[in-house]
């Protein structure tokens, strides 16, 4: 879509119908006049405005706005850093194995932890087994399949 005004003309009323269904009374009415108003701009520069519109619409209905998502994850990790002001090395070593051992529920990733998605082959992924296992017979199972391999 080449065509700035259009463009910003469906963006406004991608606006106005997202505020429609937010609003009741008398203010509903007066925004469904401000809906039917850009639809009549929008028809005026295009003929086919309602694809043009269901590209915009797609586009918007689906982007974040950069600002919130930063603001919402300095917000997590502000209350993180204050719990854990000041954190010893071990707790930081039991955190990355805890995170690194846990697996992802969602996306392209589901079902495999860090360590697996580097190669890691442990003898287990859980993280409390790991904890509990002898480090001397950890680290012999571990040597046995590097010689494996």
């Amino acid at each position: 879509m080449a065509e700035p005004q259009l463009r910003e003309a469906l963006c406004r009323l991608w606006y106005w119908r997202s505020q429609l269904g937010r609003l009741q009374g008398l203010r509903r009415a007066r925004v469904a006049n401000l809906v039917a108003l850009q639809e009549l701009v929008c028809q005026r520069l295009s003929e086919n405005w309602e694809q043009a519109y269901a590209q915009v619409a797609q586009l918007l209905t689906h982007t974040v706005r950069a600002s919130s998502a930063v603001e919402c994850l300095n917000s997590v990790l502000r209350m993180h850093q204050n719990r854990h002001r000041y954190v010893s090395q071990e707790m930081l070593d039991l955190k990355r194995l805890f995170w690194n051992c846990r697996r992802f529920t969602h996306g392209k990733r589901r079902g495999a932890c860090p360590y697996q998605l580097l190669g890691l082959d442990l003898p287990t992924y859980n993280w409390w087994k790991l904890l509990q296992m002898d480090p001397e017979e950890l680290r012999q199972q571990l040597s046995t399949q590097e010689v494996a391999v």
